[in-house]
């Protein structure tokens, strides 16, 4: 009886799955099916795919480490509290706003493009943000089962044509899954809707994260980028001497790196800050843009906004908590929280446990870049 029943299903699929690859009244149906990289995703009626005036649009979910545990090196996060969509690869990205229908990158310049929102889902445009990058691709691959939406980074093994041959199976559950779900195929272009407000994953906290110099600040960098974070890591113009190792590194893996500026005044920070970003400029190339300055009044931080930095003032502090767990605890869900750690000794397990109860409250950790902070 059982062996009848599974046998009934799958005549039950193929006759479905005929039907949405075949024609009705001479109008084409389709189903699009995701993989990235050498994965298969779990595709839905509410996230498949979808094409609108000729231009494919892919759930944000796709690009998110978060949702997929990949990392393709541009990552997609979603913001409850700015009902945005950042894309990003630490060094460049795109803000797509849902309210206001627009885009923007990080220097505030309007995009000539759009997130769509269907089925309460957002999508963002693939094929434009693959040229953006320019380190991401997609690729559409007609199979029996439908056409595979594949976004792939140089860290993907297989071509499109074996990666199809060797995910049969996957791809059949994949459409099996989406029947399932009320899938109907994709007839001619949906049209968009931006009047429901986008689903996503019950969320926790909305945090940006830096991390004070300390002996264990390699370490806590691979931790970061071990779970697709980078984050802003802060030196004392002290500091940095003799670290250009590290900095070289930490700038190469795509961190953030600032100047805590120890200055009681403006002009004392200033010039803190323009020693520092020579010796980071002949360590690694690289122009400081960020600046923390805890002694300064809101009179010495306007001064350095001025001078063209972005200042990090920090809201919570890991020093006022006994783990990682319980920072975590601590955070207010209702605004962004601006987090800072010592990279000190013990550092490394601190952040462990923050990581940690941060991916099990689903917290949305941002890249502490100058444009986000600005």
């Amino acid at each position: 009886m059982r062996h009848w029943k599974k046998g009934l299903l799958a005549v039950a699929v193929v006759a479905l799955l005929l039907g949405l690859l075949g024609t009705a009244s001479g109008t084409a149906v389709s189903v699009n099916l995701m993989a990235v990289n050498d994965r298969v995703l779990e595709t839905t009626a509410e996230n498949m795919p979808r094409t609108v005036g000729g231009v494919l649009y892919v759930p944000y979910t796709m690009l998110s480490y978060q949702a997929t545990n990949i990392d393709l090196g541009v990552n997609a996060m979603y913001s409850i509290t700015k009902r945005t969509v950042l894309v990003s690869d630490g060094q460049r990205g795109v803000v797509f706003d849902t309210q206001a229908n627009t885009a923007q990158d990080f220097s505030g310049e309007t995009l000539p493009v759009r997130a769509m929102m269907r089925n309460t889902t957002v999508f963002v445009p693939i094929d434009w943000l693959c040229e953006y990058f320019g380190t991401i691709s997609c690729s559409r691959t007609p199979t029996q089962y439908g056409t595979v939406i594949r976004v792939t980074s140089s860290a993907a093994i297989l071509n499109d044509r074996d990666f199809v041959d060797s995910a049969t199976n996957q791809l059949a559950g994949s459409l099996r899954h989406y029947l399932e779900s009320g899938g109907a195929g994709e007839v001619d272009d949906p049209v968009p809707s931006n009047s429901v407000e986008p689903s996503a994953p019950t969320s926790g906290a909305e945090l940006f994260l830096a991390c004070r110099w300390g002996t264990e600040a390699a370490e806590c960098a691979l931790l970061l980028e071990g779970r697709g974070q980078r984050g802003l890591f802060l030196f004392t113009c002290e500091e940095l001497d003799g670290q250009d190792g590290l900095v070289r590194r930490l700038v190469g893996a795509g961190h953030t790196v600032g100047l805590a500026l120890t200055g009681e005044d403006g002009p004392g920070c200033l010039a803190q800050a323009e020693e520092g970003g020579k010796l980071l400029a002949a360590a690694a190339r690289y122009n400081v843009l960020v600046v923390s300055a805890d002694a300064l009044d809101d009179q010495g931080r306007e001064a350095l906004v001025q001078a063209g930095y972005a200042v990090w003032t920090p809201t919570v502090s890991g020093e006022d908590y006994a783990s990682g767990a319980a920072l975590v605890r601590g955070l207010n869900a209702r605004r962004v929280n601006y987090v800072e750690l010592d990279c000190g000794r013990g550092g490394t397990t601190f952040l462990r446990g923050a990581l940690s109860a941060m991916a099990e409250e689903n917290c949305q950790i941002y890249q502490a870049t100058a444009p986000a902070l600005s």
